[in-house]
């Protein structure tokens, strides 16, 4: 396998890029136009053709890029998945428009001749002189605008200043967000996992807030995926792992339950960072149950069941969190290596109201019952909730009839001072 360019070669493709850019832009005069078009799925497409075929394929693109303009465009590869194409003779931002989607149909055609109908690509446009003179210039803003059709999902855009501030605010919130895994600005909530039968404290949630001076920063569903984005999965994984271990520790090694993400699931260090937690806390394996959601697992079954079925041989307990939004059917459900189902809350908190969701959780439990699963209920908000989940046997509830997550020393003055109760009265 050939080595990582290093940062030496990867200057000088992009100082060449721009003294290409520089020479084209001094031809004729006119609007002109950078399309940059980023391919964002080559891991894939490299794991579905191989490595020569998806290089090839790439390299293919440039030639039908160039014929799909008649030769109105010079098309200069940038970096392995990324091409720019400066256009000539365009009026305006529409125009670009036009051409672009062009080179996506392009784009579209050359994947369906190898079989993929799926293409994750963006392309951000970047008007000369509107936009920018300078190549270095022009180029960022066709970045900033490939990387705001990204975050919107669209497959075109045109820069403009809400791009820049779109992605800017974006990226320095993910660097803001890295500073405070160091500083101490993240830290673990818990939400109380309460046992139907007696109402006792069976174990607790782990959650992740970030808060400064006490107030929120960003929510978990804003910093999780930016923290994929910056390359922080790992280094979130193992900030939630190592403490949700320690402080269980330090309640007599209360069981306690830790989210995994998709990405992470799949991580080649998985295995390695629950052992190490674990060995690091002396915790018991059985206490640390790993929540993957069931969408998860539909993304690539066969690989997700292999790597659960490697997490559950170390010890520890596998639960399918918001079960019954993922549409997996039985065939799938039946091979999945798990030890608790969670019941998701959309369901649960309109089951009183809506017959359909209570049916819905009644088939759940018992689908549940007959694979030897445990069930936790989410979303309890209200007594008659939790008595109907108590008379279909339900095991664990959670939900703010109890508490909501609270952060370490509220939970565990909570779980010391046994005088305090966890139902709302």
């Amino acid at each position: 396998m050939d080595a990582p360019p290093s940062a030496a070669a990867a200057d000088g493709a992009y100082r060449h890029l721009l003294n290409m850019l520089g020479t084209a832009l001094q031809g004729e005069s006119g609007i002109r136009a950078l399309l940059l078009i980023e391919i964002t799925d080559l891991s894939e497409l490299h794991a579905r053709l191989g490595f020569e075929a998806g290089a090839a394929l790439m390299q293919s693109l440039k030639e039908h890029f160039a014929a799909a303009l008649g030769g109105r465009g010079t098309v200069i590869r940038f970096r392995e998945g990324s091409f720019c194409v400066l256009v000539q003779g365009i009026r305006n931002s529409g125009h670009a428009l036009l051409a672009s989607e062009k080179l996506w149909r392009t784009m579209e055609e050359r994947m369906a001749a190898v079989g993929i109908r799926a293409l994750a690509a963006h392309i951000g446009i970047a008007l000369y002189p509107t936009h920018a003179t300078k190549p270095d210039d022009l180029l960022r803003k066709a970045q900033l605008a490939a990387a705001a059709a990204r975050k919107r999902s669209l497959r075109v855009l045109a820069f403009d200043d809400g791009c820049a501030e779109q992605v800017l605010q974006h990226w320095a919130l993910g660097e803001a967000f890295a500073a405070a895994l160091e500083s101490g600005e993240v830290s673990m909530f818990y939400q109380p996992k309460i046992r139907v039968a007696d109402g006792q404290v069976a174990g607790a949630e782990a959650l992740m807030r970030w808060l400064r001076g006490g107030k929120p920063v960003a929510t978990p569903d804003v910093f999780i995926p930016l923290a994929e984005e910056a390359g922080l999965t790992q280094n979130t994984t193992w900030y939630a792992l190592s403490n949700a271990l320690r402080q269980s520790a330090e309640l007599g090694g209360l069981p306690v339950a830790v989210n995994i993400t998709p990405a992470m699931l799949h991580h080649r260090e998985l295995l390695d960072m629950v052992q190490t937690a674990i060995t690091n806390w002396r915790a018991q394996p059985g206490r640390l149950t790993l929540e993957i959601t069931e969408g998860a697992l539909i993304a690539d079954f066969e690989q997700a069941i292999k790597r659960l079925t490697q997490l559950r041989e170390l010890g520890v307990r596998i639960s399918i969190d918001d079960f019954g939004t993922g549409y997996s059917s039985l065939s799938y459900f039946k091979k999945i290596p798990a030890d608790e189902l969670k019941i998701d809350k959309s369901f649960v908190s309109r089951m009183l109201q809506e017959p359909a969701d209570r049916r819905l959780v009644e088939t759940i439990v018992t689908l549940a019952r007959q694979f030897k699963l445990e069930i936790v209920a989410e979303g309890v908000e209200e007594r008659a909730t939790l008595d109907a989940l108590a008379a279909m046997s339900c095991d664990y509830a959670q939900g703010y009839l109890f508490a909501p997550a609270l952060s370490f020393d509220d939970f565990r003055c909570r779980v010391v001072d046994c005088s305090s109760t966890w139902l709302k009265t």
